[in-house]
Parts: structure tokens; C-alpha cells; sequence
């Protein structure tokens, strides 16, 4: 159990770090796409990005279950005690979370492809960023 909560608190860390980066203003330059907006109804978003996501990192793998449950988001591998997903205000898609536990603090960007669907969630923590695949059954 010790060695998945240091896995995963390796990943989460990664995570948060990605998510860092990403919350920097981006820049209106020609050319440039503006950001998009939060949508009005969070609960159909959060059923959007509801899934599993596998994070793998040297060798090992962490899977992720975030879910929608009244009109909030909740996350935490398998197992473990779910945490609030809390989304940042004028970054779509981005979101933080505290892990009561331990006080880790983990920055998370869900990703669209090119279809609009949610296929990707990037994790970042103390400078470092993982990629979690969502898992399609």
C-alpha cells in the first residue's frame, strides 16, 4: 500500500506541475485561438471527463477514477478516499485538488480531441507533469 501511495504521490506531483505551467496566461497574439469559457452546465461536463485514467510512469501505472456525483467532481485511484476536484476560475478545464491525508496538492487539465471528447488528463505537481489516458470501455 506504501509503495502505490509513492507511486501515485510520484504521479500526482507530475501532475501538478503540468498543471502549473498550463494555468500561465496565454498570450492574445494574431493567430491564437481565444480561451475558452467554463460551460454553464458543470454537471454534463463532469459526466464528460468522468472515467478512469491510466498514468504510467517507469514501468509502473496508477489508475485514476474521477466521477460526477451531485454536480460535483470527486477523484482517487482505486481504493483510496475520494477528493474534491475543484476547477480553477477563468481556466476551463483545469482544476485542483488537495489531498486531505497527506496536504499533497495536485493541478489537473483535462484535454479534448480532435472529436471534443475528453481522452487526456495532465497531472502536475512540485514541477513535474504527467499524462493520464482516459480508458474507453
Amino acid at each position: 500500500m506504501n509503495k502505490n501511495r509513492l507511486a501515485l504521490g510520484i504521479c500526482m506531483a507530475l501532475v501538478c506541475a503540468s498543471a502549473a505551467f498550463a494555468q500561465v496566461p496565454a498570450q492574445q497574439a494574431a493567430g491564437q485561438k481565444p480561451a475558452q469559457a467554463w460551460p454553464q452546465d458543470m454537471k454534463k461536463l463532469f459526466q464528460e471527463i468522468a472515467g478512469d485514467y491510466v498514468f504510467e510512469m517507469g514501468g509502473n501505472s496508477q489508475t485514476i477514477q474521477f466521477l460526477e456525483r451531485d454536480g460535483a467532481l470527486f477523484g482517487a485511484p482505486y481504493g483510496e478516499t475520494e477528493e474534491a476536484v475543484v476547477p480553477v476560475k477563468d481556466k476551463p478545464f483545469h482544476f485542483e485538488v488537495t489531498v486531505q491525508s497527506n496536504g499533497n496538492f495536485f493541478q489537473l487539465e483535462f484535454v479534448r480531441d480532435d472529436k471534443g471528447v475528453f481522452t487526456k488528463c495532465l497531472l502536475i505537481a512540485e514541477g513535474m507533469t504527467l499524462e493520464g489516458l482516459k480508458q474507453i470501455k
